[in-house]
Formats: C-alpha cells, structure tokens, sequence
C-alpha cells in the first residue's frame, strides 16, 4: 500500500512540476511592438517590431521620413529620457529599414530591465538622436 501512495505522490509532483514549466513557457512574450518617437526634430517616426525567435530575438525598424543614407540604431540600457550605454548594436537603419537578429536573447530578457531602441542621424553624427522609443510591456 505504501509503495502506491508513494507512487502517486511521485507523479502528483512530477505534474505538478510539468504544470508549472509549461504555465512559464506559455507565459514567454513571443512578440512587442515599440514605438519610436522623433527627437531633435527630425521627424523621423515609427515602430520596431520584436519577435520572438529560436535563435534570437528579431527586431525590424521601419521608419518614415527617414534619409536614404545609413544611420546607426542600437538597443541602450535606461529609457529614452536617460540613455546609458548600448547593449546591443542593431544593423543600420537604411532608408527607414532595418532588421536584426538579437542571437541568445528573449525579448522578456529585454524587458526585465529599462532599455530602449535609439536611432542616430548618422554614423558622422552619433551625438544627434533621431528617434527613440522605451523597451515597455504593452
């Protein structure tokens, strides 16, 4: 009698354990938008689009009024009122696009703390931003 009461304790904890991965698992962000707003007047506006995916995380800029000309994009520690330092370089923003691949990271990892996507007018004139949006939760 012991030996099946300890048998299905076992595989009471056993689902239990199960459970609790998948509820983790399906809880995982699988895609964020984020809104880039202008700054220094350069009108330049739009989104970055994060999906999630096997090897990474995917991040697709798409910006208007963009130049045709390169300008470098990165994903900064802190918030868009407070940039720190880059903690992930993005592939140049070229005539309003850009995608990359972020390898071994998920976007809840970026979420877990404040960073934010920041686009400089270009690689002559990284000093000047152009466009800016916060790493947030919907």
């Amino acid at each position: 009698m012991n030996s099946i009461r300890l048998a299905l304790a076992s595989f009471a904890i056993a689902a239990i354990a199960l459970l609790a991965g998948y509820a983790h698992a399906a809880a995982a962000t699988s895609t964020l938008t984020v809104d880039l707003g202008a700054e220094n007047g350069s009108g330049e506006t739009g989104t970055a689009a994060l999906t999630q995916k096997p090897e990474g995380v995917e991040v697709v800029v798409t910006l208007a009024n963009a130049p045709a000309t390169a300008q470098p994009a990165h994903i900064h520690t802190g918030t868009c009122a407070n940039l720190g330092g880059v903690e992930y370089p993005l592939t140049n923003v070229m005539g309003g696009n850009s995608t990359t691949i972020i390898k071994g990271v998920t976007i809840d990892q970026l979420l877990a703390k404040p960073m934010a996507i920041n686009v400089h007018k270009s690689a002559n004139d990284l000093a000047t931003y152009v466009a800016c949006g916060d790493i947030k939760a919907g």
